[in-house]
C-alpha cells in the first residue's frame, strides 16, 4: 500500500513539474529561443536538469496548444539510471483569456510515449522528492510567478512505468495504455482512471485521491480507489495524514477473488496455488511506524480467520504480532491434501530419515508472537477441536508454549523449542495425549494403517541437534510411551511387523483387523539409540512380549518378539522371532536358537509365574474392561502387568543360527519403514 501511495505521489509531482514547464512556455513569444531558460527555471525549482531536444510549437487560438518533443528530466543523483523521465511528446491545451490576467488554466495535458522511472534508495527515499527549492517553487501561492496552474486533465498514453524498490531490490514494470488524472481545480479531488498490463496481465483502477494542493502542500491525502486485476477486485478507502512520508495511514481495505492462481502474473510470474474463492477485509493503520490490520476478516474456501495483525518494520527485522481466531481451518483450503493410498515414496538412498536440510532460514528472517484459537482444525482425516496455540519467534528461536486441542474423544498437547540460532539447530519437543482413539492419534503424526478403535495414551519427548531430520535423530535423547486399551490392530501392519506371528494375533479377528485386548510400547532414547523398556501386545490368541533396540543413526533394527499362546491349537504358531535389517528394509526370521532350545511353542499354563509373561498370562478379557468393550486408557492391563513384572526380558543369548530360512511374511515387509517415516516427516514439518 505504501508503494502505491508513493507511485501516485511521484506521478502527480512529475505532472506538477511539467505544468511549470507549460506556464513558462506560454509567457514567452519565441519559445525555441527560451529553451535554455526554461530548463534553467525547472532546475532551480527541482534541483534536476531538464533537456528539451525537440522544437517548441504553439498553436494560437481560444484554446492555444503548446507542443514539445524529445524531453528528458534528470533522476536523483543516486538513481539507477540518469533519467527519471524520457518523453516523446507533450501537449498542453489551455484557455487564452485567463492568460491576460496571469492565470494559467490548462484543459488537458497529454504525455505520449513516456518512460517513467520511480524508485527508492536503500533508506526508502523516493526519487520524486526534489530539492528544497522544489518545495518552495511548487507550494501554493495567491500571487506571483509561483502560483499553481489549474489543470483539468492529465493523460498519459502508451507509457512505461518502472518502479524499483531500493530496500528490497525488487523491480516491477507496468505498461500503461492509458492513465488519466482529472480535477476542476487544484483544491478538488483528482479522479483517476488506469488501464494497464503487468507482466501481460490486464489491470484497471479508478477512483479519487486528494487534490494537487493537498499533495504539494503536505495536507492529508484522502483515497477512494478500486482496482481490478488478476481475477481480484480490491477497494481502498480512507486517508494518509502525511503522504510524503507514508505515515498516518487509516485505510479500509477489501479484496476478493475466485482463485489465488489468477494473481500469478502480478506476482512476477510465480506459480501461485489454485486456492479460493477468497476474501479479505480490515482497516490498515501505521501508528508509530507499526503497520496494523485491525478487524481482519479473511476467508479461503470453507476456512475463516478473524483478528488483528501488526508488523513493526523498525529494527533489524520485521516483528509480527497476531491475535487470531477461527471457526474452521481446513488444510485442503490451503492446498494440503492426504496422500493417495499406496503413494508412499521409497527413500532414494535407502534411508527413512531424510538428510535434506531443514528450512531454518525463515526462523531468522522475522520475529513474531502469535496467539491462535480454532474451533475446528481439519487435516483429513484428522479433526482437532478447540485448538489453542501460543507461540513466539525471537532471534531464530521458535517457542511453542502450548498447542492444546481435543482429539477423537481425548486431549492432545504439544510444546517445544526449535532454536535455529544455534549451530547446529536444536530441537526440544514434547507430545502428550490422553484418552485419544489410537487411529486418530497416529494419523495426526502421519502414521496410517496401524491400529484403531482403542483409547490410547501417549508421551513423546525428543531432544537433539542437527540441520536435518537424520542428524537430529542420530544423536537424539528422549523417550516414547504408547498405551492402548481394547482396540484393533490392522492386519496389514501385523503381517508387516510380525510375519508368521500374525496367525497367532489374528485368531478370532476379521479379514481387515484383529482384536487387541491391550498393548504397551515403551522406548528410552539416549544418544540416538532407542532401547525397549517394555513392549506388550495381548490378543485373544496370544500375549507377545517384545524387546530390543533401534539405532537411529544407522536405522538398524535389533528386536525380538516372544509369544505365549493361549490355547494348545496355537502352540506351534507361537514361535519367537527376530526383527533385523533397517527401518526402510526390515527382515523377520524365526529365532533358531530358541527353537533349538525348545523354548518356543509354550502356552499360558506352562508360562505362568515366569516373570513378566506370568504377569500377563491371564489377560484375556483384560482387567478394567468396561461394558462398552473399551478398556480405559488409564487402566491399561498391559501397563499394569509391566509394572508387576518389571521390564521386558533382554534377547536370549545363543549362537547365531546358520542362515535361517526367512519367515514367509518377509516378502510383505518391503517398505515397512514408511510407518516410521511418518514420524520423520512430522519432525520435518515442525520447521516449515
Amino acid at each position: 500500500m505504501k508503494t502505491l501511495v508513493k507511485i501516485v505521489i511521484g506521478l502527480v509531482a512529475l505532472v506538477a513539474v511539467l505544468a511549470v514547464v507549460g506556464v513558462v512556455l506560454l509567457k514567452r513569444t519565441d519559445f525555441n529561443q527560451y529553451r535554455g531558460l526554461i530548463a534553467e527555471q525547472v532546475e532551480l525549482a527541482t534541483g534536476r536538469k531538464l533537456v528539451i531536444a525537440g522544437e517548441l510549437n504553439l498553436a494560437v487560438s481560444l484554446t492555444p496548444t503548446v507542443e514539445v518533443a524529445d524531453v528528458t528530466f534528470a533522476n536523483a543523483p543516486w538513481g539507477s539510471r540518469p533519467e527519471m523521465l524520457k518523453l516523446q511528446r507533450l501537449e498542453a491545451e489551455m484557455e487564452l483569456l485567463p492568460l491576460l490576467t496571469g492565470d494559467v488554466k490548462v484543459h488537458r495535458i497529454v504525455l505520449v510515449g513516456a518512460d517513467i522511472m520511480l524508485e527508492t534508495d536503500s533508506k526508502g527515499q523516493g526519487n520524486w522528492i526534489f530539492a528544497k527549492g522544489a518545495e518552495t517553487a511548487t507550494a501554493p501561492a495567491t500571487t506571483g510567478e509561483g502560483k499553481l496552474p489549474s489543470i483539468n486533465t492529465v493523460a498519459i498514453e502508451n507509457a512505461t512505468l518502472t518502479y524499483h524498490n531500493g530496500v528490497t531490490g525488487e523491480t516491477q514494470t507496468v505498461a500503461l495504455e492509458t492513465l488519466s488524472f482529472a480535477a476542476p481545480d487544484p483544491a478538488s479531488p483528482i479522479s483517476i482512471e488506469v488501464v494497464a498490463k503487468i507482466n501481460g496481465s490486464p489491470i484497471e483502477a479508478s477512483g479519487t485521491i486528494g487534490g494537487l494542493t493537498a499533495l504539494t502542500g503536505g495536507a492529508a491525502l484522502p483515497l477512494d480507489l478500486m482496482v481490478k486485476g488478476g481475477g481480484a477486485t480490491a477497494t481502498l478507502k480512507g486517508e494518509i495524514a502525511r503522504p510524503a512520508q507514508g505515515e498516518g495511514v487509516d485505510l479500509a481495505l477489501t479484496v476478493e477473488g475466485q482463485s489465488i492462481a489468477d494473481m500469478s502474473p502480478l506476482a512476477g510470474g510465480a506459480a501461485l496455488p489454485p486456492l479460493g474463492p477468497y476474501s479479505l477485509s480490515g482497516t490498515i493503520s501505521n501508528p508509530s511506524g507499526v503497520y496494523k490490520i485491525t478487524g481482519l476478516k479473511a476467508k479461503i474456501g470453507g476456512s475463516d480467520l478473524d483478528g488483528d495483525v501488526s508488523v513493526a518494520l523498525g529494527g533489524g527485522k520485521p516483528k509480527v504480532t497476531a491475535a487470531l481466531s477461527s471457526v474452521v481451518l481446513d488444510a485442503k483450503d490451503f492446498g494440503v491434501t492426504p496422500a493417495p493410498a499406496g503413494a508412499a515414496a521409497t527413500p532414494s538412498d535407502g534411508r527413512v530419515f531424510s538428510d535434506a536440510p531443514l528450512p531454518l532460514a525463515g526462523l531468522n528472517a522475522v520475529d513474531a508472537k502469535v496467539d491462535l484459537s480454532v474451533a475446528k482444525l481439519v487435516k483429513d482425516p484428522v479433526i482437532l477441536e478447540n485448538v489453542e496455540l501460543a507461540m513466539t519467534l525471537a532471534g531464530g528461536r521458535l517457542t511453542i508454549a502450548g498447542l492444546n486441542a481435543g482429539l477423537a474423544g481425548g486431549t492432545l498437547a504439544i510444546a517445544g523449542v526449535v532454536d535455529a540460532a544455534k549451530d547446529p539447530a536444536a530441537l526440544d519437543a514434547t507430545v502428550t495425549a490422553r484418552g485419544v482413539e489410537a487411529g486418530a492419534l497416529l494419523q495426526t503424526f502421519g502414521i496410517k494403517g496401524v491400529m484403531n478403535g482403542g483409547k490410547s495414551n501417549a508421551d513423546l519427548s525428543l531432544r537433539g541437534h542437527g540441520a536435518s531430520v537424520r542428524a537430529l535423530m542420530a544423536g537424539a535423547d528422549g523417550g516414547v510411551n504408547f498405551e492402548m486399551g481394547q482396540g484393533k490392530i490392522e492386519n496389514d501392519f501385523a503381517k508387516l511387523l510380525l510375519a508368521d506371528l500374525f496367525q497367532v494375533i489374528a485368531s478370532g479377528g476379521s479379514a481387515d483387523s484383529s482384536q487387541v485386548n491391550c498393548m504397551v510400547t515403551r522406548f528410552d532414547i539416549k544418544k540416538g539409540v532407542a532401547t525397549s523398556n517394555g513392549m506388550v501386545v495381548d490378543t485373544s490368541g496370544a500375549t507377545i512380549v517384545g524387546s530390543g533396540k533401534i539405532k537411529l543413526d544407522s536405522e538398524k533394527l535389533n528386536l525380538r518378539f516372544d509369544p505365549t499362546a493361549k490355547s494348545t491349537n496355537l502352540v506351534n504358531l507361537a514361535v519367537p522371532v527376530k526383527v533385523g535389517g533397517t527401518l526402510a528394509q526390515p527382515s523377520v526370521t524365526p529365532d533358531a536358537a530358541a527353537l533349538a532350545a525348545g523354548v518356543a511353542g509354550t502356552v499360558v499354563g506352562v508360562a505362568s509365574g515366569a516373570g513378566i509373561v506370568g504377569a500377563l498370562a491371564g489377560l484375556t478379557g483384560g482387567t478394567g474392561s468396561t461394558s462398552s468393550g473399551s478398556a480405559p486408557a488409564g487402566d491399561n492391563p498391559c501397563a499394569s502387568a509391566l509394572a508387576q513384572g518389571g521390564q521386558a526380558p533382554a534377547p536370549q543369548p545363543g549362537q547365531q543360527a546358520p542362515a535361517p530360512a526367512p519367515s514367509t511374511g518377509e516378502q510383505i515387509l518391503d517398505g515397512a519403514g514408511e510407518t516410521i517415516k511418518g514420524v520423520g516427516d512430522t519432525l520435518k514439518g515442525l520447521f516449515n
